[in-house]
């Protein structure tokens, strides 16, 4: 709580600053605490930057890493305008790339006015501990089978509330790390709450490499785990896995559920179940993309091609009923708009971690500048994941999510200082 009333705005001049603060707190903590409540935050910052994005003392604290970003989401949404208009589609298929444009116009006004490392965390605290309180009164006192599953998208929510675990996870290091002990027990308290917001919502996506980005936050920290520090791990491990395997989460029935259905679509006896369906999606996708390798067919021309299919007897009519996303955003992107779609979307998913990797190297762990960094791959990882069995940007909460967590995180760890 002091990291938050610090912030406090003591003189007129110090007033944009902490609304840039209270924004980058709200976007973590209202994540998940109600409906669309991953936007407010973003929303503020973007009304903010409206009045100064175009100021040049604004734009003189964009660093190389910030024009690099800011480059990458511009072309991630030119390569959708291009597509919308190739294909003539509706104007609102720009709806969720526009939050790139969003992102990116608050890029001046976080360079220059920094976030503070804990307000954002304490705000993905806050959002983990409400996430995990909703996701236990949905299935154990509402019984529903999976949390969040009339509340909002159980798949989009669950990702979220892993995503801010493992925030939750880079906080306990940090704070371990540079000695403050009470702060962290709040993190590892919050890591905890996050991980079970996702096993109870059932979000099996999200869970696929969950070991590669936890061990990717542990070779970061690996300077600052001593033995002492291996039992507060060892201890959120056990956590972890009671919460797995207690069979009242239904962490297991899930994973039971997908080894079924993975044999039933093997073996012919039953394609229409939940792992059966996007396996036939992922193959229609692909084989779309075939046709049209480099620009792909477009929102509405898709359309065609799935009934090329159907006509061709190589999806079902069930599939082409669906017509749906194809449940893999790389799948999604490449049978829409190519590989021109393709590279735009692994441009903002990897190039940002590979801008900062030097700069991560050189600084200290104890730093907020280490912490911010550590976020930020975080950002990256966790969405490489979500997208592999969920068109995860095809959706406001998480194109809306994975942007604002990456501009936030780049605020606190590059740019200028608040010259305010």
């Amino acid at each position: 709580m002091s990291a938050v009333i610090s912030i406090l705005p003591t003189k007129r001049a110090e007033f944009l600053p902490w609304l840039v603060q209270l924004a980058a707190f709200l976007f973590g903590s209202l994540a998940v605490a109600i409906p669309s409540g991953y936007s407010y935050g973003p929303g503020l910052l973007a009304f903010i930057s409206l009045f100064v994005f175009w100021r040049r003392d604004y734009l003189d604290c964009l660093t190389r890493e910030y024009k690099i970003v800011a480059a990458l989401l511009l072309l991630y949404f030119l390569v959708f305008l291009a597509s919308v208009v190739l294909d003539g589609s509706k104007l609102s298929q720009l709806d969720r790339p526009s939050r790139a444009l969003m992102a990116m116009l608050t890029l001046p006004l976080l360079a220059r006015h920094k976030i503070k490392l804990e307000v954002l965390l304490f705000g993905f605290g806050i959002g983990a501990i409400i996430a995990s309180g909703i996701a236990i009164y949905d299935k154990f006192y509402l019984g529903y089978e999976r949390a969040f599953a009339f509340y909002t998208m159980p798949i989009q929510t669950g990702n979220i509330c892993m995503s801010l675990g493992l925030f939750c996870f880079c906080g306990f290091l940090w704070y371990r790390a540079k000695g403050r002990s009470r702060w962290s027990y709040f993190y590892l308290l919050s890591t905890l709450a996050g991980l079970s917001g996702s096993f109870l919502s059932g979000t099996r996506g999200g869970w696929i490499l969950l070991p590669l980005v936890v061990l990717s936050i542990l070779f970061f920290y690996r300077r600052a785990i001593s033995k002492r520090e291996s039992k507060w791990l060892l201890l959120i491990l056990l956590a972890a896995s009671c919460i797995v395997f207690t069979p009242q989460s239904g962490v297991m029935n899930r994973v039971y559920e997908a080894q079924s259905d993975i044999v039933k679509y093997i073996g012919g006896s039953e394609r229409n179940t939940s792992l059966g369906i996007r396996f036939q999606l992922w193959q229609s996708a692909w084989d779309s993309f075939i046709e049209k390798p480099i620009f792909g067919w477009g929102h509405d021309g898709l359309r065609i091609s799935q009934t090329r299919q159907l006509e061709a007897g190589k999806i079902t009519d069930f599939i082409y009923n669906f017509n749906y996303h194809a449940h893999n955003q790389y799948l999604e992107d490449m049978a829409k708009r190519g590989l021109i779609g393709l590279s735009s979307l692994l441009g903002i998913l990897f190039i940002p971690m590979i801008v900062v990797r030097s700069t991560m190297a050189r600084m200290p762990i104890t730093s907020p500048i280490f912490g911010g960094l550590t976020v930020l791959m975080t950002t990256c990882l966790t969405s490489i994941d979500y997208n592999l069995s969920q068109a995860y940007f095809a959706h406001n909460s998480g194109i809306t999510f994975f942007l604002f967590s990456l501009v936030l995180a780049m605020s606190v760890s590059l740019g200028a200082n608040d010259k305010s």
